[in-house]
């Protein structure tokens, strides 16, 4: 009996992680439509937006503005490049680590941040931006781990 008890919560324990991670393919995606040539829009900012918002718990949500924020800069500084698919994928996985960064080391969630820089620049967009859009994944970031010391609800 309390091996079947653990299995059920081990399996729900999955669910919920493979749930909240739906949006991440949709966020590859998005950005593959970038890789394509797609110019940047309003429109895509927003459905970008939209599948980082979905990656959100629904215990530890970012302000909507400023996931829009990171969405818009984020269209906007990879338009006009074609990143390898691997990048792509990192960089897709880099948000949805910052949308489930509440509880993890302040050193693992900085270490995020600067490879999602990294990756932009690999990807063609210049130092500068590319370190102004990861000023903005690290804003979404504060918002979703809360308060330094802050206990994890």
């Amino acid at each position: 009996m309390k091996a079947s008890l653990i299995f059920v919560a081990f399996s729900l324990s999955l669910w919920a992680q493979s749930a909240g991670g739906a949006a991440a393919p949709d966020l590859r995606g998005d950005l593959q439509t970038l890789r394509a040539g797609a110019p940047a829009s309003a429109a895509l900012a927003r459905q970008v937006g939209a599948h980082i918002l979905m990656l959100a718990e629904s215990t530890h949500e970012p302000k909507a503005v400023t996931v829009g924020q990171l969405s818009e800069s984020l269209v906007t500084a990879l338009a006009g490049h074609s990143p390898a698919q691997a990048d792509l994928d990192r960089l897709a996985e880099d948000v949805a680590q910052t949308m489930h960064s509440a509880g993890t080391s302040t050193s693992g969630f900085a270490q995020t941040v600067q490879d999602f820089e990294k990756r932009l620049q690999r990807a063609g967009v210049p130092a500068v931006r590319a370190r102004l859009v990861a000023a903005s994944l690290q804003r979404v970031g504060r918002e979703v781990r809360g308060a330094e010391g802050a206990p994890v609800r």
